[in-house]
């Protein structure tokens, strides 16, 4: 999904974490290998946020891995099958989530 920029600050508020900006130049192959979203990155991977389908009014979204870094030096990514993580994030700003992370994959249940 696109984050709207309420939906951003939010999700920094309680992560620290910023999107990858729309100018960078890896947006493009971003966008055509995932689809519009907002990307986040952190030192396990890519993620993307989605809200469950039952949130109409789409007020918490779940960090879901779209890839991994391909080693320690993290200097390229191998996407893989969308794994939801357990983090769950408030999208209204000065509201905590469910799981409040210091990063996306923080509350993931196994290492990768």
């Amino acid at each position: 999904m696109k984050l709207s920029d309420n939906q951003v600050k939010a999700v920094e508020e309680q992560t620290g974490l910023q999107p990858i900006p729309e100018d960078n130049p890896a947006m493009d192959q971003l966008k055509e290998n995932f689809g519009d979203h907002t990307f986040y990155v952190d030192d396990r991977g890519l993620y993307i946020l989605e809200t469950p389908q039952e949130d109409t009014a789409q007020s918490q979204a779940t960090a879901v891995q779209v890839a991994q870094w391909t080693d320690e030096n993290r200097n390229a990514l191998q996407a893989h099958e969308p794994q939801a993580t357990d983090a769950v994030f408030s999208l209204t700003p000065g509201e905590e989530g469910t799981n409040n992370a210091n990063g996306a994959a923080n509350d993931q249940g196994s290492d990768q």
